[in-house]
């Protein structure tokens, strides 16, 4: 859908002359104009709904960072472009940083598992564990079950439950921490 301006309404690439001599009223003016186009074009994208502000300020920063590289028709598609990037690099670092986290988390199990080898199956660890596990909401639970009971990869859990690869890596990442605070909020025993 094309955005009607009034006849009297200065182009963007105008706008963006303007701002480039100085003009900040003109780029408040771009920003105006664009960002909530731009942040419903994010809304549509990113699965996570922080990253949709903070994508489309560092989008008009970088924007505003390199203006004399829009030459002229409409910003929206520039901006966009930028924004897609930017995006784009955030879900890339995020599903490295839960793959990170996952492969974390199974070398904490492998460790606490060959510790506890010949302790007495109820330990106060184990306790623990399962008083923050009952805190969980059964949506969480059935997940965890299964990624560590089951063993079924992020993509695997997201085909049985409708979701997507990412949302299940940053739940599993979500309840992880949920747990770990938990657990380590417990008194620990002498």
């Amino acid at each position: 859908m094309h955005d009607l301006l009034p006849s009297d309404s200065p182009s963007d690439a105008r706008l963006a002359r303007l701002a480039l001599n100085g003009d900040d009223a003109a780029f408040r003016s771009l920003l105006s104009r664009h960002l909530q186009p731009l942040r419903t074009y994010l809304a549509l994208r990113a699965p996570v709904p922080h990253l949709i502000d903070e994508v489309a300020y560092d989008a008009f920063v970088f924007a505003y960072q390199h203006l004399e590289d829009f030459k002229s028709g409409s910003l929206q598609p520039w901006v966009r472009s930028i924004a897609h990037n930017l995006l784009r690099d955030r879900l890339k670092a995020h599903a490295r940083e839960s793959a990170k986290q996952e492969r974390y988390l199974d070398h904490l199990r492998m460790e606490l598992a060959l510790q506890n080898a010949d302790a007495p199956v109820e330990n106060h660890r184990a306790d623990q564990l399962r008083h923050c596990l009952e805190k969980l909401r059964q949506s969480q639970r059935e997940v965890l079950d299964l990624r560590y009971e089951h063993e079924l990869s992020s993509d695997e859990i997201a085909r049985r439950t409708g979701r997507s690869a990412l949302g299940i890596r940053t739940l599993l990442m979500r309840v992880r921490q949920q747990l770990r605070d938990c657990i380590e909020s417990q008194p620990a025993i002498s």
